[in-house]
């Protein structure tokens, strides 16, 4: 989402006149844009401000803006916080981000814009890419209303709104016209799409953007357990341009914890779900988020994390320790999970995750797998993309083939070799 918000950032300023820059020091505005769903993410943001401002002092005349969800979960406070920045502004204010911009440098005075829209009044920003890449975002629902415990994305994204149909496939078509050929939708609860003129809900919505000519794969991002339904896995099951790639986030391996997280679903059940789009999507590569250390959080509930892990066997995770969020219904439980403990947790997680991860990145050894090229990889003389389970493979081009002439192209190179996240394949 805050990929997907950056882009459109680019668009509504260079359509005042504004063009990036990689370099700092040329720049007339620069714009962090931000995440707040961790602490860390928010600390990181307080230590580039902090930089950037040192440059800020050398020339007084550069704007420094803070966007994203930092930016509404202080507003004003923010400013307080940090004398160098100029401008505050949410997620909902990004449509208007250049004008905000051009008051700050006209005016010299300091704003913050974090306002949310009212649910029915609601616009998504339309995006008019230029150029883009192989792969795009296209955001379908922002918000959400299910008030996890530990999360701060309903204070900070608001109220859930659905996009209508018509203008998510209108977005789709112009990627694809641009050069896209996978489309990845995006939201905080996918499954809980609404659109006022999809009455089949998110499934409907799923085949309606796969018929969109041209496109080769569409993937989908995030879904709650309690709102997966069996009418999205069949889609799944039934559509070829809709991978079989889920992420699921279990979040914890305890029923308990999870009613403490407020995440509306039991072990069991979560459990039930995975069973149902294994039986239908055969092969399905399945992804997760895990916390670990939330409050209250015993060793028998740690163990059952690690045992839902062992029992599902995911493809890759996702894994943090808990931290405190301002806003959330987790404050009142306090922090009471020692952090040594937490680290500790977490790296038994992770160490666990790495060795499920191997096994499954090895099953593929030997086997000829469809990537799409997505372009030239880090390594030399080897292009990259990702297989229907979205992962990464590196491979060289045929003889005689520029990696630009693969790019866009499905190519079906045999899988030589698993490294610790991706793998390596050869084309025959």
């Amino acid at each position: 989402m805050n990929d997907y918000d950056a882009d459109r950032i680019r668009e509504v300023l260079g359509r005042r006149g504004y063009e990036p820059t990689s370099d700092a020091l040329e720049a007339d505005v620069i714009l962090l844009n931000t995440c707040s769903i961790r602490r860390k993410a928010e600390e990181r943001v307080l230590a580039a401000a902090s930089r950037y401002g040192a440059l800020k002092r050398r020339r007084p005349e550069v704007v420094l803006a803070v966007a994203g969800c930092v930016a509404q979960q202080e507003g004003e406070r923010l400013l307080d916080r940090l004398p160098a920045v100029d401008l505050v502004f949410g997620p909902d204010a990004i449509a208007r981000a250049g004008e905000l911009l051009d008051d700050v440098r006209g005016s010299r005075r300091r704003l913050a814009a974090t306002e949310f829209a009212p649910p029915d009044e609601y616009t998504f920003l339309t995006a008019e890419p230029s150029e883009v890449g192989v792969t795009a975002l296209v955001t379908i629902q922002k918000g959400c209303d299910n008030g996890c415990a530990y999360c701060v994305v309903p204070g900070v994204r608001g109220a859930e709104v659905s996009r209508p149909l018509g203008k998510v496939v209108a977005e789709v078509a112009r990627f694809v016209h641009a050069g896209a050929r996978e489309v990845t939708l995006i939201g905080q609860n996918v499954n809980s799409y609404r659109g006022a003129d999809a009455a089949g809900g998110f499934a409907h919505l799923l085949r309606v953007v796969a018929a969109v000519p041209d496109l080769l794969r569409v993937r989908f991002t995030t879904s709650h357990p309690r709102d997966f339904t069996r009418e999205v896995a069949e889609v799944m099951r039934d559509v070829p341009q809709v991978m079989p790639w889920l992420h699921l986030p279990v979040q914890a391996g305890s029923t308990r914890v999870l009613a403490a997280m407020r995440r509306g679903y039991t072990r069991e059940e979560y459990l039930a779900k995975v069973e149902l789009v294994r039986t239908l999507v055969p092969g399905v590569s399945l992804t997760t988020d895990v916390i670990v250390g939330f409050p209250g959080e015993s060793a028998e509930d740690f163990r059952e994390t690690l045992s839902l892990l062992d029992a599902v066997q995911f493809d890759s995770i996702y894994s943090f320790a808990y931290s405190l969020r301002p806003g959330t219904p987790a404050l009142a439980l306090g922090d009471d999970v020692a952090p040594e403990v937490k680290r500790a947790r977490l790296h038994e997680v992770q160490a666990l995750q790495a060795t499920i991860t191997t096994r499954a990145l090895e099953r593929l050894v030997g086997r000829s797998v469809e990537v799409l090229v997505e372009g030239e990889s880090r390594r030399g003389g080897q292009v990259c993309g990702r297989t229907p389970g979205n992962h990464v493979v590196n491979f060289a081009p045929p003889a005689g083939t520029a990696a630009e002439a693969l790019r866009g192209r499905l190519v079906t190179p045999r899988i030589t070799c698993a490294r610790t996240h991706t793998l390596l394949g050869q084309v025959p």
